[in-house]
């Protein structure tokens, strides 16, 4: 088989959604602390409107994206063994190369169980502590995308930094919370081979000891810090506000686009397979920036991470919704 010109390194598993009528829970917002909280009656038996068994899972969630984006990937995963390792495994077959999707003997898979209230979630995760295998015959892909593999990962993530010192493929990099835990001394020398680092603004204020305060309206000075950290280039996302980019010269702004959200699980991997699809195919950063833009608003308008991604064909119209729109990319 042909090495495909992505792999992506990261998890997949089945999220169960079970979505709550409007009247089966109670929600309260602090907007001094931003904290709002779902109540549920303990020990209750509440009714769902609706529950759904859907692929996820971030490697998933950006194989699949990139693939239907028009770029030839492979995923690199453990999805473990029994009904639910092998339902994750089929329903990638239908999507992606699977050659590198393991099922250790003796390991379960993951599982998610996401509540779905009033068009937000919350998350009940499970990934078995478990070292995935890194393949050894990966060499010849071009660009890969690294991102959180559950308990775990320090091993692993060792065994992939050889892999990048030998094969040296281009990285575009997404540490999840486990990652970002370890410090920015941890990160580094992920970071000094990394082409382009993605987070969210939470996240790259924590990588750089950043709080909210000192970062606010500094977007330029917190991009610069995570920049010399060591990755060329930088994107972070800040929900309502967007996502800030530098590509290695200028720093740019992609606006958002306005769409009523039926759940937004995955809308984070969305605009990472958009900005990294984008780039693959040779587009610059503010045109990337707006690939992502639109692949994650498509995935908000649906229930699970994966029903919402574009395909080549329907890019089109979305550039155009967001033209009439007024969403621009601009230089800051």
């Amino acid at each position: 088989m042909l090495m495909p010109k992505l792999v992506v390194v990261g998890s997949a598993r089945i999220d169960a959604f079970m979505t709550l009528p409007d009247d089966k829970a109670d929600s309260y917002c602090d907007l001094n602390t931003k904290k709002c909280v779902v109540e549920l009656s303990y020990a209750a038996k509440i009714p769902m409107r609706s529950v759904e068994f859907l692929l996820g899972g971030n490697g998933a969630n950006v194989s699949v994206g990139t693939k239907r984006m028009g770029v030839d990937s492979a995923l690199v995963a453990e999805v473990g063994t029994g009904v639910m390792g092998d339902y994750t495994k089929r329903e990638l077959e239908r999507e992606v190369n699977t050659e590198h999707v393991s099922q250790q003997e003796g390991v379960p898979a993951g599982f998610g169980a996401v509540i779905v209230y009033q068009g937000e979630r919350t998350i009940l995760s499970y990934y078995p502590p478990v070292t995935p295998v890194f393949p050894d015959n990966v060499c010849e892909a071009e660009w890969v995308y690294l991102t959180s593999t559950g308990e775990k990962f320090e091993e692993y993530y060792e065994g992939v930094y050889k892999w990048l010192e030998s094969c040296s493929p281009k990285l575009v990099f997404n540490p999840g919370g486990r990652q970002i835990a370890r410090g920015k001394d941890w990160l580094r020398k992920y970071l000094e081979r990394t082409e382009i680092l993605i987070v969210n603004r939470e996240e790259g204020e924590e990588i750089v000891g950043m709080n909210g305060e000192q970062s606010y309206e500094k977007e330029k000075e917190l991009i610069g810090e995570l920049a010399r950290l060591g990755a060329k280039k930088v994107v972070v996302t800040d929900g309502m506000k967007g996502a800030f980019a530098f590509d290695g010269n200028k720093f740019w702004h992609s606006g958002v686009l306005p769409i009523d959200a039926i759940e937004r699980t995955g809308a984070g991997d969305a605009f990472s397979t958009g900005i990294l699809a984008a780039t693959i195919q040779d587009k610059p950063m503010n045109e990337a920036l707006m690939w992502g833009t639109i692949n994650s608003a498509s995935v908000i308008g649906y229930v699970g991470p994966e029903k919402g991604l574009l395909r080549t064909e329907q890019m089109q119209e979305w550039f155009e919704r967001a033209e009439s729109s007024e969403v621009k990319v601009e230089e800051f």
